[in-house]
């Protein structure tokens, strides 16, 4: 590990320099008060006596006997009344009064900590497992305890409130827990383990003739016996080629639905931001608009300035201590060849949904990219406003009795973005899985090979100590050079070497990612979950019977919850393991069929869907972002303001549920003309405003049918009978609607204040009621 930097010296260096130049500081601003009030009543007594000296008397204006007192005339106490200052007793208690171990704490994030009092929960739940005393166990550590504690970790397969986990697999993963545990017992006992202790207890150098062998070691014999894995998973890195492929999808496909359309568009700003800057997941999540400045900056080379996009990362890991933060400064490229790399084009358009500028005129890219540098200046800075400052960038989005809308007090967790970059990688079609973390790879490894890039500046733009870091860590045994016309002394392939180290080489996108139906009924023929499912009827007809109590009841639902888990657990073994059939036996299926002259299916490489699923807002998105770069500076300039507001347009669309079958292949061809469709969507929605109007009991919502976020099915949709409207109106809006919080009807043009009031409109003029008590609904 490396140890972190000493900076002791330099901060008592410029701590004494700060101190200096705050008290000189202060010493002119009060001789300069002091001079101006002299300056002052010298020219308020020249024009008294100058103009009015039979107004005014100097000996009346000013009495001294009066204004100063000869005892507090050199009493400066009072000046300094506004200081918060304490007795030497308070200073004493509050430092015998310190707890020593919150030093030890605050060493370490929230996560880390998290981590190691995870593994001391495992240590105090042997401990009492087998009857000995924690704290005691800590004291006198032995390597027969660690061989018994460690064996017990590897046969562990329930979590936290009896959830089942896979339990370690690999020798690293059981090497990773001892590290931590070496660092839960220094901070339990204040000391480091007993060196013999550790040398029994890990596997970490070689042996040498004075160490003991590897089967002596009570690590490697945990490992041993429990069979674990020696092989580690294989690491993946996401070039800039990858990352073109993977944002594409993630702006078209349909298979992966979001809440909002602002969440789409910020996941793609994510992967380009992570991909640019290198950063870890964790430090963009928390990124705020106070973290941006937008700034157009004279081009000695163009007669029109570049945007630039100024991005403080401020809250970098900071293990050991805080870590000072990078600006990165991020130029527009003109003439970029894909706009879906363009952090640029997808920054403004969320900027501009959620009018973000300070200047008021500001309020379209038409504005902005009208604007230039003036003359005798080299910047034109664009401030956003002050409210905006706390706010994430990314965010949650939150649904009310509206609908959707970003929420941007709520910071997105980077467990949301894994988990989307994780589907959105398996429907690309990618081999390995996909996440944050093989994006700071990409970017650590291109700025490895950059001749612009010294060892410092990689080492300052990944926050690490040294190169070594890079080395161990970043730097996998996937060797991308042409080793055979390096040593023949032939033209290395480089194009050809970096795609077959890529993730692209992989992509593949007819590999199984989910079970049809019958592949997920057929979990139910198992003996666990008949046993289970047996289990369950029983207890439901004693509960039917009505002998079951309060303790029964909790056991039934425990019940179910068990089955739930344990289908869901059987049907991802299921696909992992017709994933792995898929591996072994498609690529000879693909064999045998070319080899015999059969056509290749044709939807391997098809990763659209047909138009037919997409809001009209989600096709103008795509139509503006897959597009190619422009030939003169003016139509380059029409690209990008076309593709910010279709970003802005489609940032507050509200996607739905994903379509149940969406069928692989080229996009259905739709030659309606753009007129013959703007007039049957009219037509759609003037008959349905005419129904909620004149209908006794209308079978369409009016709230929905008013929001222009959702799309045109879901505003038109008719449900089966009113019923089925009441019930999604209650739960939908009504419930939805918060204490003080108002709702517009924009059928009627009105808006309504509380909830009481949207009950009463429903029913008077659009015929929606409800079945249940108002008291219920309304409180």
């Amino acid at each position: 590990m490396h140890q972190p930097r000493d900076d002791e010296d330099s901060d008592d260096s410029t701590s004494n320099s700060d101190t200096d130049s705050l008290f000189d500081s202060d010493d002119e601003a009060d001789t300069a008060s002091d001079l101006d009030l002299e300056s002052l009543l010298e020219e308020v007594t020249n024009n008294t006596d100058d103009d009015d000296n039979d107004l005014f008397d100097d000996d009346d204006l000013f009495d001294d006997d009066d204004l100063f007192d000869d005892d507090d005339l050199f009493d400066d106490d009072d000046l300094f009344d506004d200081e918060v200052q304490y007795s030497p007793e308070h200073y004493l208690a509050a430092g015998a009064n310190l707890d020593v171990r919150r030093l030890r704490q605050k060493r370490y994030s929230p996560k880390t900590q998290s981590r190691l009092d995870w593994v001391k929960d495992h240590h105090n739940q042997y401990c009492i497992f087998t009857s000995q005393d924690p704290s005691q166990c800590f004291q006198e550590i032995s390597a027969n305890f660690l061989y018994g504690f460690l064996s017990w970790v590897c046969d562990q397969r329930r979590g936290k409130g009896g959830r089942r986990r896979p339990g370690i697999k690999h020798t690293s993963s059981l090497k990773t827990f001892w590290k931590w545990y070496l660092m839960v017992y220094r901070l339990e006992t204040g000391r480091k383990i007993d060196e013999m202790v550790q040398v029994q207890g890990q596997d970490v150098k070689f042996p040498t003739a004075s160490s003991k062998p590897f089967s002596s070691r009570v690590v490697r014999i945990v490992a041993k016996e429990k069979k674990l894995k020696d092989t580690k998973r294989e690491s993946a890195t996401m070039y800039v080629e990858d990352l073109a492929e993977f944002a594409r999808v993630l702006l078209a496909t349909r298979e992966m639905t979001f809440k909002l359309g602002w969440l789409r568009i910020q996941l793609i700003l994510f992967c380009q931001l992570a991909g640019i800057t290198g950063n870890r997941p964790e430090a963009l999540v928390q990124l705020r608009y106070r973290h941006l400045e937008l700034t157009l900056i004279r081009d000695p080379n163009n007669s029109r300035p570049r945007l630039f996009i100024e991005l403080t990362a401020e809250f970098t890991k900071g293990f050991l201590g805080i870590k000072d933060a990078n600006k990165f400064k991020i130029p527009e490229i003109i003439y970029d060849p894909t706009l879906v790399l363009s952090p640029h084009t997808f920054m403004l358009g969320m900027l501009f949904k959620i009018q973000a500028f300070k200047s008021p005129s500001i309020v379209s890219p038409e504005k902005l990219y009208s604007l230039n540098v003036l003359e005798g200046m080299n910047e034109q800075q664009l401030p956003l406003k002050d409210e905006l400052d706390d706010d994430f960038v990314f965010c949650q989005a939150i649904e009310t009795a509206c609908g959707a809308r970003p929420a941007p007090q709520l910071q997105m967790s980077s467990n949301s973005i894994r988990y989307r970059m994780k589907i959105g990688g398996q429907i690309t079609g990618f081999a390995q899985v996909t996440k944050p973390y093989v994006l700071r790879d990409g970017a650590a490894k291109e700025l490895n090979e950059s001749p612009d890039v010294s060892d410092s500046m990689q080492n300052l733009i990944l926050q690490h100590s040294s190169i070594d870091t890079f080395l161990e860590h970043y730097l996998d045994r996937n060797i991308n050079v042409d080793v055979q016309n390096i040593y023949r002394g032939l033209a290395p392939q480089r194009e050809l070497m970096r795609f077959a180290c890529s993730m692209s080489r992989s992509i593949d996108p007819r590999r199984p990612r989910k079970l049809s139906k019958e592949q997920s009924a057929s979990v139910n023929s198992l003996p666990c979950i008949i046993k289970l499912d047996q289990r369950v009827k029983k207890m439901a007809a004693a509960r039917r019977g009505g002998e079951g109590d309060r303790e029964r009841e909790e056991k039934y639902q425990r019940t179910l919850r068990r089955i739930r888990s344990e289908k869901q657990r059987q049907r991802r073994l299921l696909v992992a393991t017709i994933l792995d059939r898929y591996k072994k036996e498609q690529p000879v299926i693909d064999s045998e069929r070319q080899l015999a002259g059969l056509v290749v299916d044709e939807d391997t490489r098809g990763a659209l869907e047909r138009s037919d699923h997409m809001t009209p807002e989600h096709l103008h998105l795509i139509d503006a972002i897959l597009t190619l770069p422009e030939t003169s500076p003016e139509n380059e300039c029409r690209r990008r303001i076309a593709a910010i507001n279709a970003i802005t347009a489609y940032s507050g669309v509200e996607e739905g549920a994903p379509s149940r079958f969406i069928p692989r292949g080229p996009p259905v061809k739709d030659d309606t003309p753009p007129a013959v469709k703007i007039e049957g969507q009219s037509i759609m929605l003037s008959r349905a405003i005419l129904s909620i109007k004149t209908d006794k009991r209308p079978t369409i919502c009016f709230v929905c049918l008013g929001n222009p976020s959702l799309t045109l099915r879901e505003r038109v949709a008719s449900y089966k009978n009113p019923g089925s409207l009441s019930r999604h109106f209650i739960r939908k809006h009504v419930k939805k609607l918060q204490v003080g919080e108002c709702i517009d009807c924009r059928i009627c043009g009105i808006q309504l204040e509380d909830r009481s009031c949207l009950l009463v409109h429903a029913e008077r003029f659009h015929g929606t009621v409800s079945r249940i008590p108002a008291e219920r609904l309304i409180t």
